[in-house]
């Protein structure tokens, strides 16, 4: 009866976390340089890639691959050529800004859609970020100009200028860049390969160096130009205040926080190279060399020689999540039995699927593979129609939890002063209303087979009598120092919410209005009570509120 059980939670482990993977585009191709394919509207399965070494999502679900100095899309479950030359892979590299495949680039690595669907790629050996603009169907071209990065030598075929001076637009320089992230603000985040640093680069092009010290390789943790990096590879944004960059040559994976530039070892060796693929818990853990990286619901995955693997943070753990370290082929299948050759980018389509390039020199390789995520552990989730409410409206929460359906579920507010109309603490849906003013903080736990998950989202109902209260939002759009505060605070606003339809207020954690700040840099504080108050920031664009702790 013990060996049942045991085989029994081991084929349950394996269901709740389990992965499939397949050749998604491309067929094996022995030799990058020569076999290519320079025709557009080819079947997936049916052409030969060159290298291909970026992949992402444009934001409107096309998929973007970037190869030996070409960039194509896939749309209708058909490849395109969007931007490049049509000529060989030893043939085509230049630089040069036009329209579609009259433009030209040097080994384009990783790429990054804005909120519009421009597409903004690493062009590695010339030395800039170039941008290509939005697709809207095949029969129009895609303009590809400079972003930021010297512009192109004058005459065929051009040529980018590296350097690591900080600047705008083409005033900046770059050292081969190879990765590019950006968060939800519009900023954009480089990997400066040659330079050993994180670059940051404003909507407007504006490029400022974050971590590191150009020119000066190293290991050791640090803020800003203190930190040292071996050649920082992949990047991706970990959450709303932190990036995650891998760093191949010291083998270990790096966290900065985007406003500080303050930078620690997240998982792997923090005193030099140690090149070996172990897993374990987030120091214990080892790296051959990780590239592409992506986090998906929180887990971290990284592509790391010839496997992937997950890093889980809250769990202290890294392990392989798909590959074979000891295989070095192309094949499709389950968790270990997969096999990949190089892995070098990786990303997600928002489905539950990862997508990754194989890009090696040494065998058959060139392809695009699929990493099916099957996850049945509960991971809890929910929304709502409104955020901001009055008093005694009613508004209805509903559960969106993935993984397996939910065997238990409950619902929790942190104040007591709420009427439920319809469903239950357990259902699937709640309709309820608030009967006082204030922020309402929710919680949503759920259990099945697998597991249990919680969701806590910090004042996501604002109630008050007039709607005046906006929804609490995490923004970098106001800074308020120091906070806590005891005598005053200094406020920050971006200069771009200095209008005359902006309004500034101060309000209680009941929705009262304490004071206008409008134009206002300061606030005293010495004669508020202690306590959680809000600064709401309003105009015809944007509305957030950001939370003072006030303690004398």
């Amino acid at each position: 009866m013990k060996n049942i059980v045991l085989i029994l939670l081991i084929f349950c482990s394996f269901l709740s976390y389990s992965q499939t993977v397949s050749t998604y585009a491309g067929k094996v191709n022995d030799d990058g340089f020569n076999k290519y394919e320079s025709g557009s509207s080819v079947a997936l399965d049916n052409t030969y890639f060159s290298f291909p070494e970026g992949i992402t999502f444009d934001a409107n679900g096309i998929m973007y691959i970037s190869e030996r100095n070409k960039v194509r899309i896939v749309t209708g479950d058909k490849l395109y050529i969007r931007a490049g030359s049509l000529q060989s892979p030893t043939n085509s590299e230049g630089y040069k800004n036009a329209n579609g495949t009259q433009a030209t680039f040097r080994n384009p690595g990783g790429m990054v859609s804005d909120a519009s669907g421009n597409m903004f790629v690493v062009d590695m050996e010339n030395h800039a970020i170039r941008k290509i603009n939005q697709f809207i169907n095949i029969g129009n071209t895609q303009a590809v100009s400079t972003f930021a990065g010297a512009n192109p030598t004058t005459g065929a075929p051009g040529y980018g200028t590296n350097g690591s001076n900080d600047g705008t637009g083409t005033s900046a320089r770059f050292d081969r860049p190879v990765d590019i992230t950006r968060d939800a603000n519009g900023y954009f985040y480089v990997t400066d390969y040659n330079n050993f640093t994180i670059r940051k680069i404003s909507s407007s092009g504006v490029v400022t160096t974050l971590a590191g010290a150009a020119g000066v390789e190293g290991t050791s943790d640090g803020t800003g130009g203190s930190a040292k990096f071996g050649g920082p590879w992949g990047i991706a944004m970990l959450d709303a205040n932190n990036i995650v960059v891998t760093d191949p040559w010291n083998t270990n994976i790096r966290k900065i926080n985007i406003f500080s530039g303050v930078t620690t070892t997240l998982a792997g060796p923090t005193n030099g190279a140690d090149q070996r693929q172990v897993d374990g818990t987030l120091s214990e853990a080892r790296f051959h060399t990780p590239k592409g990286i992506v986090v998906v619901n929180g887990i971290i995955y990284v592509t790391d020689r010839n496997v992937i693997r997950a890093i889980d943070v809250g769990n202290n753990s890294v392990t392989t999540f798909a590959g074979n370290k000891n295989n070095f082929t192309v094949t499709d299948g389950t968790g270990s039995n997969a096999n990949f050759t190089e892995l070098s980018d990786i990303t997600t389509d928002g489905l539950g699927n990862l997508f990754t390039t194989e890009n090696s020199d040494l065998v058959a390789s060139s392809v695009i593979r699929k990493v099916t995520i099957n996850n049945l552990a509960p991971a809890a989730n929910f929304t709502s129609a409104k955020r901001n409410i009055s008093v005694n409206e009613k508004m209805t929460l509903e559960d969106i939890s993935t993984g397996l359906d939910a065997t238990a579920r409950t619902w929790s507010f942190d104040k007591q002063t709420y009427t439920i109309h319809s469903g239950s603490l357990s259902s699937k849906q709640l309709e309820v209303s608030f009967e006082a003013t204030g922020f309402y903080s929710v919680t949503l736990s759920i259990t099945n087979e697998y597991g249990t998950d919680s969701k806590y989202v910090e004042a996501y109902f604002s109630v008050s009598t007039t709607g005046s209260i906006a929804k609490y939002a995490n923004t970098d759009l106001l800074q308020i120092y120091p906070n806590p505060a005891t005598d005053m605070v200094t406020l920050a606003l971006d200069a771009s919410l200095y209008t005359p339809q902006t309004t500034v207020n101060l309000y209680n954690t009941s929705g009262e209005l304490i004071t206008n700040l409008n134009n206002k840099t300061n606030l005293v504080t010495n004669n508020l009570a202690n306590g959680t108050y809000y600064i709401t920031v309003k105009n015809n664009e944007v509305s957030f509120a950001k939370k003072l702790i006030i303690t004398h």
